[in-house]
């Protein structure tokens, strides 16, 4: 079912004071043809910017050059987006080009190698699969991806087939997925609001979450997992719109397919999936029980919703139960911790905290809530006045009643999705707790496909809207204009830059929310950094214990250390917890608890390796291990120069290898004698 409505009524009929159709012609030549330049503009902008990062250190020159390559591109995509005469192919022309510029910034991150602490795990994972060809391998970073192998069956079948290096075949599907998700947004905005102009606006207002530069670009299993979550609800918003039952049962299978293939690629994903399609079946028997939803929509939208809520649970429960208890700390800590701050006990976490983003960057990552906040509102508004409408359909509404005529014939998608955007609000506050934070911002992804489906009739309104000046009064009295002609322009043209104004600060201000500079920028080493803790001296330290000692070996290390000699010496790290404090091996001075010694032993963990620097600095991420470690996001430096130091005077402990910060010990626990049969000293 094609929607159609004031907001999607294509342009009137040229007047006299229109310039000629050549010069309309020749000016959309000219807007189809211009992306080419554009972009390479940008891309040079961008890429000097990455340049002043690595050079000029706390210099914020970068961040002002990489904001102008952006929105180089950015802005006049939004323009062909929101205009009322831009052709079809001049807002997919710059659509597309917008995709694929919005992939540079990460591309230019990290090139020729993993960085990102999730990406070294995929990849480790990939190549694990491309070498042996056996699934649901161990992962020494993230154990429980193992049990997700689809986005490393598609990177190691993209480097068998091709021949490219797993890195390299990973960076083709993330660039393939970075694009196929924006234009699915488009076909799924175009699908439940009835016009390409306004799937552009929400595919515009989709990219503006928090993931899509960064996160979502990155070689991780949610990359791959969105672009079928948008296509599976694009296939839900077209069975809707089916009006023959063959063409319902395609879609229905289509999108059934595709929400299935979401579950052994990413958890997340699918369970927000089964949540979003719960709330579109909702919204649709709800408009069954107003008998005015299509007929036969309501069956195959609740067939899609239990095929791929059961194929998510059956997942779980048999092939990845590890799945709830990996989850549950991110929800249960984070709703206790704000619980505390909104009662005052603390817990809190400053925003922007010893930043170095500029003050932009942070007043638009405050402002954007708020923008997106007043623009529900209105949304939710004309929500209302719909349902009205709807009622009012059984007790004949006038014919000349256009607008509530359109609000009547809102397929349930779009109210669905609509009211699923609105899960954006209550997940804001969880930014303000440490453990809450990062599981708020990856929601973000998803719901703010559902903010951009609820806004942008809201935003394409107040651009067509002439009203906003129609009480300036004092217009009637000014003799050398034409009033009614002045405020039709003048009333569009103020309320275009207005959007394209909130659309920059949406874009600068979800960024930053969403990513510091040590991730976004290349710059100055950074200890505690996922990304700014590789040096060369680390990467030297890996190279030399993958050439030495060999690969696959088991490892005690800290996060940041641990990442390099994964990504360079194949090895296994440690993955602390309280059932295994491998952590107190550095926490502590004197002789490490006998169940840690015994426990280590019976593992085969046979290396220790060492960063000096751990005992004078506090890591920039808050943990020196895990989040759950007993000093996560303390203000002072638990560890000592002697507890790192003492392993030089054990028997049990023999140096192999130091540089200037590193050192690597080879454990011999059979020099320990009672102390490793769990007989000694403890805590």
């Amino acid at each position: 079912m094609t929607t159609t409505g004031v907001l999607d009524q294509p342009a009137t009929a040229p007047t006299p004071q229109d310039p000629p159709r050549r010069r309309t012609t020749a000016r959309r030549a000219a807007l189809a043809l211009a992306p080419l330049p554009t972009a390479a503009a940008g891309a040079a902008l961008v890429t000097w910017s990455y340049s002043l990062a690595a050079t000029r250190g706390a210099d914020e020159t970068h961040y002002l050059v990489f904001w102008l390559g952006m929105l180089t591109v950015a802005v006049p995509a939004a323009t062909a987006a929101g205009a009322r005469r831009t052709s079809p192919r001049t807002r997919l022309i710059w659509i597309l080009t917008y995709a694929v510029f919005s992939f540079l910034p990460k591309l230019l991150r990290n090139p020729s190698q993993p960085l990102f602490h999730d990406e070294i795990a995929h990849w480790r994972q990939s190549a694990n699969l491309a070498a042996s060809g056996q699934l649901f391998q161990p992962d020494p970073l993230i154990g429980i991806i193992g049990k997700f192998p689809g986005l490393h069956i598609v990177v190691a079948t993209i480097s068998d087939v091709s021949g490219l290096s797993v890195w390299r075949s990973a960076v083709v599907l993330l660039l393939i997925a970075h694009v196929t998700a924006l234009l699915g947004a488009v076909a799924l905005g175009e699908a439940v609001l009835g016009s390409l102009r306004a799937g552009t606006v929400v595919a515009l207002i989709y990219s503006f979450n928090s993931s899509f530069m960064y996160f979502d670009t990155q070689l991780g299993y949610e990359s791959l997992a969105i672009v079928l979550f948008i296509w599976c609800l694009f296939c839900v918003a077209k069975l809707q719109n089916a009006r023959t039952r063959r063409g319902r049962l395609a879609w229905t299978a289509a999108a059934a397919a595709l929400g299935c293939g979401v579950v052994p690629i990413h958890h997340l994903t699918s369970l927000i999936l089964v949540l979003a399609l719960a709330v579109v079946s909702i919204a649709t028997a709800v408009r069954r029980r107003w008998q005015d939803a299509p007929a036969g929509v309501l069956a195959p939208t609740l067939a899609v919703t239990g095929l791929v809520a059961v194929s998510a649970g059956l997942w779980i429960a048999l092939v990845a139960p590890d799945t709830v208890s990996y989850l549950s700390p991110y929800f249960g800590s984070g709703l206790s911790q704000l619980t505390h701050l909104f009662s005052g006990s603390g817990g809190g976490r400053t925003l922007f905290s010893a930043s170095t983003e500029p003050s932009y960057e942070r007043l638009a990552a405050f402002a954007s809530p708020l923008i997106v906040g007043v623009l529900a509102l209105a949304g939710l508004l004309v929500l209302r006045r719909r349902a009205r409408a709807g009622r009012a359909r059984h007790t004949g509404p006038s014919s000349g009643d256009a607008w509530s005529q359109h609000m009547a014939d809102w397929p349930p998608t779009r109210i669905g999705l609509g009211l699923f955007g609105l899960l954006y609000f209550p997940s804001v506050p969880f930014i303000l707790v440490s453990s809450g934070a990062e599981g708020a911002r990856r929601s973000w992804a998803f719901t703010y496909l559902g903010l951009a489906i609820l806004i942008t009739p809201v935003v394409l309104g107040l651009i067509d809207s002439t009203g906003l000046l129609e009480k300036a009064t004092w217009l009637n009295r000014t003799r050398w204009l034409d009033p009614a002609r002045w405020r039709a322009r003048a009333g569009r043209r103020v309320t275009a830059v207005a959007a394209l104004a909130a659309s920059c600060v949406l874009l600068i201000g979800n960024v930053a929310a969403g990513l510091n500079e040590d991730y976004r920028f290349p710059g100055p080493y950074v200890f505690g950094s996922d990304t700014r803790s590789i040096t060369p001296e680390l990467v030297g330290t890996a190279d030399w214990f993958g050439q030495h000692i060999g690969t696959n070996q088991l490892i005690v290390t800290d996060r940041y250390t641990g990442l390099a000699f994964v990504r360079e010496a194949d090895a296994w790290t440690a993955a602390p917890s309280a059932g295994f404090p491998t952590y107190d091996l550095y926490f502590h001075d004197g002789r490490p608890p006998g169940s840690l010694v015994q426990e280590l032993s019976s593992s085969h963990y046979a290396y220790l390796v060492i960063d000096r620097r751990m005992a004078t600095e506090l890591p920039a991420i808050g943990v020196f291990f895990e989040p759950d470690e007993p000093f996560a996001y303390t203000s002072r430096d638990p560890i000592t120069v002697g507890a790192l130091a003492q392993y030089e005077n054990y028997p049990w402990t023999t140096l192999l290898y130091q540089s200037d910060d590193y050192a690597i010990y080879r454990f011999d626990f059979g020099a320990i004698g009672a102390h490793a049969t769990g007989t000694g000293t403890g805590r």
